[in-house]
């Protein structure tokens, strides 16, 4: 897939107009999905996301995660944020205004300001990788992070092989991260969960082979 470069954003290339479709795992098992829809319009770019997951036991469903996110770009500096979650049945919300060169953050447990050059924690920009601190997607408060030099890393997915560059997060994220060497585009990101398992959001390309997720 070919991506395009976005002034600011990433200081390097984002995904191109469409639809960016990742599987996730937990330990090995396919769990759910996360679908990224991007559009662009001048500086303008405008990401659409929607992250899914159901644990079953057979045919029950043990634990539902379903969260919306619509982020809004323009000249490459963060314009605002707005996402649902829906974890097993409780509803929060997190929402993000930019103003002047601030940020106005409205999270569950209050508000905060912060200036405007931080991303989220949503990974698929590059500039992810260069970031000590990011505004948590789900609980919208500021986490502090610090991320290793980049390991070329091959990567088996979804059939092929692709050349990486693999980056340690650490601090109040811990996760493995990986992007295309060439392109920049984020292909897989791998966490231990509180339970100790092993979640994995891994780059999915059509045509998608059937899958029971759901």
């Amino acid at each position: 897939m070919c991506v395009a470069p976005l002034s600011g954003l990433a200081a390097g290339p984002v995904p191109e107009t469409g639809l960016n479709e990742y599987i996730v795992k937990r330990n090995g098992d396919p769990i759910g999905t996360l679908k990224i829809d991007v559009q662009r319009v001048g500086d303008r770019l405008t990401a659409r996301s929607d992250y899914s997951i159901k644990v079953k036991l057979l045919a029950i469903v043990l634990y539902r995660y379903d969260k919306r996110m619509t982020e809004v770009y323009e000249a490459g500096k963060l314009v605002s944020y707005e996402t649902e979650i829906d974890d097993n049945g409780t509803i929060s919300r997190v929402t993000v205004e930019r103003s002047g060169d601030m940020l106005s953050i409205a999270h569950p447990k209050g508000q905060l300001t912060v200036p405007d050059n931080l991303l989220l924690s949503t990974y698929w920009p590059p500039a992810t990788v260069r970031q000590t601190q990011l505004i948590d997607s789900s609980d919208g408060v500021l986490v502090n992070v610090t991320v290793s030099e980049p390991v070329p890393a091959d990567i088996d997915i979804d059939g092929r092989t692709v050349k990486a560059h693999r980056y340690e997060m650490s601090g109040d994220l811990k996760r493995s991260l990986w992007y295309n060497a060439k392109s920049g585009e984020w292909l897989k990101m791998k966490v231990t969960a509180s339970d100790d398992s092993v979640i994995e959001i891994e780059r999915d390309w059509p045509p998608v082979w059937k899958r029971p997720l759901l």
